[in-house]
């Protein structure tokens, strides 16, 4: 009896043992994984927003899929010839969707509300300049587009309302004057880092905010403003881009389709691009595409012709900078916009024009190339200037952007001939099927030959 009684007090005091001090030898951090952080500072978050967007913007959905229904690429197999001939979707973009929502749209979210809670504007200014842009590429492609409920995923908010365009548009515009005030403060708690699109130089990222209101506004039609804007925006030696590494896996988006990945046959120089070049033996050809035989030849909207140029080094070479947006962006603008104004200033649009087109080839080329410039670009005057060669030139400058495609749908220009049998150039891209399949606020988008109410 008494060995009994000895055995209950132990196996008692091992349990009052195991209750009382396990705490003291569980690790209670035990669950938490080191290499996923439950919470990231600001200066990482910084450079990773920056990264996931410039690569989603300059990529192979936004780019390589715009590029080619403006006719600068031509797909010549696999889904790039299904995109030529105007085939795209609802499937087709959900990695688009998913990797802007998921990745820098939410980093800078985030940004947002840490910078607040840590008195540091100056790190929400960069983040709105970044969320204006993902929001401004999304509506333009998609139209109408969650923003208001689109981060509430903690509080229990899986489906998110769509904003309309106008909404998200202004939506826009208080996110940049907002980052102008925030950028500009004197009371900041924790210095700017990890920048590595202007090295943490917030008066870089004020220039930033003004071109893409200045983007923003021209689409609308408000060209007092958007000229405004444009002005307070960059000078000829800002450059808005991010330039990606040297190795394969530190490439940017275009090189790793068209270079690395499986799919670099799939996508050529489109002939309506290449003539316009070979035109005038435009300088920045040998840069926007590589020789076949000897010449730079185009291959035919829709078809699968592959003995064409491929894609050059200007947005094809492992180290090419994704341009966000650019000085000679701007310089167009302003003359689109004195050309459009209430009281046209014809020889003014003239002289931007001008200097619009000089940026471009610099940048471009690294060259002035006064000569090509005196013979086919200086030449223009107030009485000769028009709308569709300001389109046409900044259709040349800006390729491997997506402004093209806001251009062409707000203006018509340039003149580009459908591909026969395929019907009319697309005037949107379809929403992802993940979101008709799992949010029911999406809307219902018939066709892709549905004009968006920016452009209508």
């Amino acid at each position: 009896m008494k060995s009994l009684y000895k055995s209950n007090i132990a196996i008692l005091a091992i349990f009052l043992l195991f209750f009382t001090g396990c705490e003291k030898w569980i690790d209670t951090d035990m669950n938490i994984d080191p290499d996923v952080p439950s919470d990231v500072p600001m200066d990482l978050l910084v450079p990773t927003m920056e990264l996931s967007m410039s690569y989603q913007i300059g990529g192979i959905r936004a780019v390589k899929t715009t590029n080619i229904y403006m006719q600068y690429l031509n797909g010549v197999a696999r889904q790039s010839y299904g995109e030529s001939n105007y085939i795209l979707s609802t499937t087709d973009v959900d990695d688009l969707w998913r990797r802007m929502y998921y990745q820098p749209m939410m980093d800078a979210s985030k940004l947002i509300q840490k910078a607040a809670e840590q008195n540091s504007p100056h790190y929400a200014g960069v983040a709105k300049v970044c969320m204006a842009l993902c929001l401004g590429t999304m509506t333009n492609l998609f139209g109408d587009i969650p923003y208001s409920e689109a981060f509430m995923g903690d509080l229990g908010v899986l489906k998110p309302v769509f904003d309309s365009q106008e909404d998200i548009y202004n939506t826009i515009e208080d996110l940049l004057d907002e980052a102008i005030i925030d950028l500009s403060s004197t009371q900041n708690t924790m210095a700017l880092a990890g920048d590595m699109i202007f090295s943490n130089n917030r008066t870089s990222w004020t220039k930033a905010a003004y071109a893409l209101k200045a983007r923003y506004a021209l689409n609308r039609g408000d060209y007092a403003n958007a000229r405004s804007y444009a002005g307070n925006a960059f000078s000829a030696t800002d450059k808005f881009e991010l330039t990606f590494g040297t190795a394969n896996t530190e490439a940017g988006p275009i090189y790793q389709y068209a270079t690395v990945s499986s799919y670099k046959n799939d996508i050529k120089m489109c002939s309506t691009f290449i003539d316009k070049l070979n035109a005038t033996t435009d300088p920045r050809r040998s840069f926007y595409a590589k020789t076949v035989g000897g010449a730079y030849v185009g291959s035919t909207p829709g078809s699968e012709e592959t003995n064409a140029s491929g894609l050059g080094t200007y947005n094809n070479s492992a180290s090419a900078p994704v341009v966000l947006s650019s000085y000679p962006e701007m310089q167009f603008i302003i003359a689109e916009c004195l050309l459009r104004q209430a009281v046209p200033d014809s020889d003014a649009a003239a002289e931007a024009y001008k200097t619009a087109v000089a940026a471009s080839v610099l940048a471009v080329t690294g060259a002035d190339n006064t000569a090509w410039l005196d013979a086919n670009i200086n030449i223009e005057t107030g009485a000769t200037i028009t709308l569709e060669k300001i389109i046409e030139q900044k259709y040349l400058a800006m390729y491997s952007t997506v402004v093209p495609y806001d251009d062409y749908r707000r203006t018509g220009y340039p003149a580009l001939t459908p591909v026969a049998g395929a019907g009319a150039i697309p005037e949107r891209f379809p929403y992802p099927q993940t979101e008709i399949s799992y949010n029911s606020n999406c809307p219902v988008v018939t066709s892709t030959s549905q004009k968006l109410w920016i452009f209508e």
